[in-house]
């Protein structure tokens, strides 16, 4: 289908549009911006392109050029589940049938993971059911699995399809693409991890904590205790199972890897504890429960040895998690008035995320800038861009009436909160902070 915006006025494509035409047509392009503007950009060149053939963006055009070619077609119509069209095109070209399209080699099958009759005709037309494409290097049983389509996972392990898929870039195996994503916790997918495992497949410690299967989470630390600390791949910043049950919101198996000894202060790749994940101030109690004994105990050997307690950020968070203000206190004040903003620095946009309207009110109380920015991964942000995005309007409010300034922008992405919400799709924050 044609994204072209005004195709009667637009200039027509010549009979020889390909890849090479574009690429050499936005490089001249942009050397004739460059005469007048010398800071023009690819971007821009690519653009006044589009529109001077009738298109909206460069991506609108080129995907109008690869339905051009016959390759552009298969993609098309296997993406699009149209298992007639691309019988007859694979009719016409035979040959076609191993096509991968750039950049990352997808198959037809690939393409086609979620279309139960383009699977089948896939199959049925020799296509191994086993190749992989070249960007996460998965089969097109992840794609399917992930889709929580058990009746098209069931037809590819039918025609010998490998139900584990060791080696994924994700190290997740087909097992986790089917439970670990957002959006996977529902009967389609556990119906697909429990067909997996049918098949040969067997859980690990992620895809266990993803299906609540507490059995097989204590069975896999009690073969290999190695497991709470294995660590998932560079995509998801190295999260360790702790982080990853919070994430997904799995509170039950928090508490059962703290009672199987995961570590309360075990860090991401970033270097972040398990209280950064949280988006809700309950997820994650039992391990700021475990955390706040240990700071108890350093506390009661700081007095014993007559010395300073040696504390440091967590130790706040967990009290402040637990709503115990007066160890808390205690902490802020044994930090010094003039030291505790610094040295507990990123305890408000820690609270803020999890929408813990009290500890964020306690710590502007206590003279905590609102407007203070702080590294959240990739970008220094307030306090207000975590409230956009983990949708807490509450909290927003709060820190809008105590000074916030809603026009402050991150370092990485240069956007104000608002543009956080309307990114996120958080409505109330968006109709909030375009009051401010």
């Amino acid at each position: 289908m044609s994204e072209r915006t005004n195709e009667s006025a637009a200039a027509p494509l010549p009979d020889a549009a390909n890849h090479e035409w574009l690429r050499k047509h936005a490089k001249r392009r942009l050397h004739a911006l460059r005469r007048a503007n010398p800071d023009a950009k690819l971007a821009d060149a690519q653009l006044e392109i589009a529109r001077h053939y009738g298109f909206s963006s460069w991506r609108a055009l080129k995907a109008h050029i690869d339905s051009l070619t016959v390759e552009g077609q298969l993609f098309d119509a296997a993406r699009t589940g149209d298992a007639p069209r691309l019988a007859a095109l694979l009719d016409a070209h035979p040959d076609e049938l191993e096509a991968r399209a750039k950049p990352y080699g997808f198959t037809l099958l690939h393409l086609g993971a979620q279309h139960f009759d383009v699977v089948d005709l896939l199959l049925r037309r020799g296509l191994d059911v086993n190749s992989r494409e070249k960007g996460d290097n998965t089969y097109a049983m992840h794609w399917s699995a992930a889709a929580g389509r058990l009746d098209i996972v069931r037809r590819l392990a039918d025609a010998g399809g490998d139900v584990v898929g060791h080696g994924d870039d994700h190290e997740l195996e087909v097992i986790g693409w089917a439970t670990c994503w957002d959006g996977t916790d529902d009967a389609e997918h556990r119906a697909v991890a429990d067909f997996l495992v049918s098949r040969g497949a067997r859980h690990h410690i992620f895809s266990a904590i993803a299906t609540r299967c507490a059995d097989e989470v204590r069975r896999i630390v009690a073969e290999q205790p190695a497991a709470l600390n294995r660590r998932m791949s560079r995509n998801e910043n190295n999260q360790l199972p702790l982080h990853f049950a919070v994430r997904m919101n799995r509170p039950e198996m928090v508490s059962l890897l703290i009672e199987l000894g995961a570590d309360p202060l075990g860090v991401d790749g970033s270097g972040f504890p398990v209280a950064m994940y949280s988006t809700n101030p309950d997820i994650d109690r039992p391990a700021m429960e475990a955390i706040r004994s240990m700071t108890e105990s350093e506390l009661r050997s700081a007095a014993r040895g007559h010395r300073p307690p040696n504390v440091r950020l967590l130790d706040l968070l967990a009290a402040l998690a637990l709503s115990d203000y007066d160890l808390a206190d205690q902490l802020w004040r044994d930090a010094g008035s003039d030291e505790a903003d610094h040295a507990f620095a990123g305890a408000l946009q820690v609270m803020t995320k999890r929408g813990d309207t009290q500890a964020v009110r306690w710590l502007l109380d206590r003279g905590v800038d609102p407007n203070a920015r702080w590294a959240h991964w990739d970008a220094d942000v307030t306090a207000l861009h975590l409230a956009a995005l983990a949708d807490h309007p509450e909290v927003a409010r709060l820190l809008l009436e105590r000074g916030a300034d809603p026009s402050i922008r991150d370092s990485t992405h240069d956007s104000d909160a608002l543009g956080w919400a309307e990114f996120f799709g958080r409505t109330d924050m968006v109709a909030l902070l375009k009051k401010s």
